[in-house]
């Protein structure tokens, strides 16, 4: 059984699809309108007894650009394993990271390669300390595995059981996957160094109250009238900060991208990942070609494995990323699956990415990402 778009859940022709997968293993991922079906996908899979992981995000994506509805049914080729842990999203991040290397170290003593697998970790995009848990989870499994992942949930940050299994349906979770090596994701973003250096004096989690101690969306606004002559205001700042995000600088060079989602009352940003206290920030511009990147990330992808028409492009694309593109995200998805040699694409608008910019580095935790591999089927 190949890769299949499901957009009508009528349960008969359900069923007719996924009985040749039977005693097989699934990955569902379903747009956040129709998450109400995701007890009869579980059903089906039970009756078929179907090892079933699956994930609810705002939007899915084809070929074709964005599919608001429907669900992604894409068929997994051994060796491949999953599990859903739950999460305390009031827990430390070293006590989560113990919780998952546990179950992953376990899931290792089985895998049948000698090559580290990758690692794919979907969060309930709402965990307040994804970034944190990667530092602690890097610190237990080292490059025993590589690291690649995306963020669930709802595009509206409302909390939603977004994560589901053969059995359960939970929010605040994580489902640990395991790859094989050569189904090693890439990611890219494109955005680029506009503004001086800043400093965030005040910072928890993924709220900064302080930006060069003035409060942060005020320091924010600031910048913004200077580039622009606007002045936003908090009922705008989502819809115009994934055009201007902040930038965490890195002593290595690199730019990790964090998009403001919310100014709240007291004039704090809440970001879509975590931003450590006294972390070097910048004001970032987002990519004005649709095609530069996406050739980029292609050509990353065919330098490790060689993609034909054999092959499916499974995609992770920023939600912040498609609002800043807009219509222009079709030509993006397009450019990428072209250059890439694949045959098809699959995937969802994501939360939050997961991944390295180079094969073998230090896993981080993105926004404004794609975030891509190449699978058989």
């Amino acid at each position: 059984m190949q890769q299949h778009y499901v957009c009508q859940f009528n349960p008969t022709e359900l069923a007719a699809t996924l009985a040749p997968l039977q005693g097989g293993k699934l990955t569902i991922l379903l747009a956040e309108q129709d998450c109400a079906q995701a007890p009869l996908l579980q059903q089906l899979c039970r009756d078929f007894n179907i090892a079933l992981d699956g994930a609810i995000f705002p939007q899915l994506i084809g070929a074709q650009g964005l599919l608001p509805q429907g669900a992604w049914l894409l068929p997994r080729a051994n060796p491949y394993h999953a599990i859903l842990l739950p999460l305390t999203p009031q827990a430390s991040a070293v006590s989560l990271a113990q919780l998952i290397a546990e179950q992953v170290e376990s899931m290792l003593a089985t895998w049948p390669t000698p090559s580290p697998p990758t690692l794919f970790l979907t969060f309930d995009s709402l965990i307040p300390n994804i970034a944190s848990i990667l530092d602690a989870l890097y610190l237990q499994l080292a490059n025993r595995v590589n690291y690649a992942g995306a963020n669930a949930g709802s595009g509206s940050f409302t909390p939603l059981a977004c994560l589901f299994d053969n059995q359960r349906q939970l929010a605040y979770g994580v489902t640990c996957t395991l790859l094989p090596s050569n189904s090693f994701p890439f990611l890219e973003h494109g955005y680029q160094l506009s503004a001086q250096p800043m400093l965030a004096t005040s910072s928890e989690a993924n709220k900064i109250a302080y930006i060069d101690w003035q409060p942060a969306f005020q320091k924010y606004q600031g910048l913004i009238r200077q580039q622009f002559q606007h002045t936003i205001v908090r009922e705008e700042l989502y819809h115009f900060v994934v055009h201007m995000p902040l930038g965490l600088l890195r002593a290595n060079g690199d730019v990790i991208v964090r998009i403001p989602v919310e100014a709240n009352d007291d004039g704090a940003l809440l970001c879509a990942g975590e931003v450590a206290e006294h972390s070097i920030l910048t004001l970032l511009k987002a990519p004005e070609s649709a095609t530069e990147h996406a050739c980029l990330l292609a050509g990353r992808l065919n330098q490790q494995q060689t993609l034909t028409r054999a092959h499916l492009l499974e995609v992770y694309y920023c939600a912040g990323r498609q609002l800043h593109f807009d219509q222009q995200t079709v030509t993006e998805l397009h450019t990428l699956l072209t250059h890439s040699g694949a045959s098809d694409l699959a995937g969802a608008l994501s939360l939050g990415e997961i991944g390295s910019v180079r094969h073998g580095d230090y896993p981080q935790f993105h926004n404004g990402a794609i975030l891509c591999n190449g699978a058989l089927i």
